[in-house]
């Protein structure tokens, strides 16, 4: 199983400076804070582009080697979202929010990964630079490392606070899975007139999910996804119908006959998931009369 990489000194982070409280940057004049986004830009443009080189050249001298020994990622785009100045405006937090993706099988999950740096000033110029973290945030929440965590053979304190935080992959691909939910698993139908039920799709995933529904149905009874294309934090309905004048038209007298209980399939991509849904045709009450009925046979006591 492959598991999205994080960029070991690129984590996003609650820094604990320890120091003077932080200042806007409405108060940072806007020449020092110009010449800080344009080094931003060019470090993060490396996680675009791959030419690491670029962000090296923004390196703080004693972080260079940390910098040189980092795992790195790459990402299809970055954008600067927040900036907070510390120590009478000679340091900088900056909150980058870059795209990326997540693998799963043969898939790919788009996921928006914060990812949170350090800078200084140092004769004038910003420089990145790093501090060990505290507490580390993924993209689907924060973890906080205990003080002592075993390592493993030539793993740094970092990799092994991100091990501590990516200690079991299959929680994290659950954890993702999680973020598409079905509102309910069954369906009730009136198999002798017009009926219609619904089933939500609910996708609070920070990208689009698509809908394809597959079920052998009888004359007159359809699934209908409302959209198939479902966007972020949005819900869409799928609608079970049976329409009793298209099953006469159809096939006569048989409209009206008893019908199996079906399964119907939502599939959903791009996670490859399957939710089942049991989908059942109640009986003509003078039919029911003529027998003994288990309860899901029974037609709902509310009128549809």
């Amino acid at each position: 199983m492959k598991v999205l990489k994080f960029c070991l000194y690129l984590l996003p982070i609650c820094l604990a400076f320890g120091q003077n409280p932080a200042d806007s940057t409405d108060n940072a004049p806007p020449e020092l804070d110009q010449a800080l986004r344009a080094r931003v830009n060019q470090f993060y443009s490396a996680y675009v582009t791959g030419k690491w080189r670029d962000a090296f050249a923004v390196v703080a001298d004693d972080m260079q080697d940390a910098y040189l020994g980092a795992s790195k990622e790459t990402y299809k785009s970055c954008e600067l979202a927040k900036v907070t100045y510390v120590d009478k405006l000679t340091k900088a937090i900056v909150r980058e929010n870059c795209q990326g993706e997540y693998k799963w099988h043969n898939s790919r999950i788009p996921v928006t990964v914060p990812l949170t740096s350090t800078w200084k000033l140092v004769d004038g110029q910003w420089f990145w630079y790093y501090i060990p973290p505290t507490e580390v945030m993924t993209p689907w929440g924060v973890s906080i490392p205990g003080p002592d965590i075993p390592r493993k053979p030539g793993a740094s304190a970092v990799d092994a606070k991100v091990e501590a935080v990516i200690k079991d992959p299959s929680e994290m691909v659950r954890a993702i899975l999680n973020q598409v939910k079905v509102d309910k698993k069954d369906v009730h139908l009136l198999g002798y007139q017009s009926s219609k039920d619904e089933v939500h799709i609910t996708n609070t995933m920070p990208g689009p999910i698509s809908i394809d529904v597959n079920c052998a149905l009888p004359p007159g009874a359809r699934i209908t996804p409302m959209k198939t294309d479902v966007g972020p934090h949005q819900t869409a309905a799928v609608s079970f119908e049976y329409d009793i004048e298209e099953a006469r038209k159809q096939c006569g007298e048989c409209a009206r006959l008893a019908k199996p209980k079906l399964t119907a399939w939502i599939r959903i991509a791009p996670t490859a998931q399957s939710f089942p849904v049991h989908v059942t045709f109640a009986i003509p009450p003078e039919m029911e009369k003529q027998l003994h009925l288990p309860k899901e046979l029974k037609p709902p006591t509310d009128k549809q």
